[in-house]
């Protein structure tokens, strides 16, 4: 069975952080919400990859999107999964899966 992960937090560390694909300087420059211009600070960035607490905002779903060049709704679901969680239903099919696989887990059979 799955379990309950800190998906938006995993995400970001895939990418971002020393020996990643940026640092934590380049992710926050890049990460722009594009409809408010709103960004994360790097100590925001910092608590992020280092699993602090941090609150989810539809900005900073924006933003991540924007700076790590990944559809948004995939964002959306990392932040879901983080902050509701799935049942394990809505594990099994649709965006959820994507964003599993995109963590390197694989969902089990239903």
């Amino acid at each position: 069975m799955l379990q309950q992960r800190d998906a938006l937090t995993e995400l970001v560390k895939c990418h971002v952080g020393e020996g990643r694909r940026m640092t934590t300087r380049e992710f926050a420059a890049a990460a722009v919400d594009p409809q408010t211009g709103w960004s994360p600070s790097k100590s925001l960035v910092g608590n992020i990859i280092t699993g602090k607490n941090y609150k989810v905002t539809p900005q900073l779903v924006s933003a991540v999107s924007a700076g790590l060049g990944v559809e948004r709704r995939i964002i959306a679901v990392a932040a879901h999964f983080q902050v509701i969680g799935y049942t394990e239903q809505e594990l099994q099919a649709g965006v959820a899966v994507e964003l599993l696989k995109a963590l390197g887990v694989e969902p089990e059979p239903a």
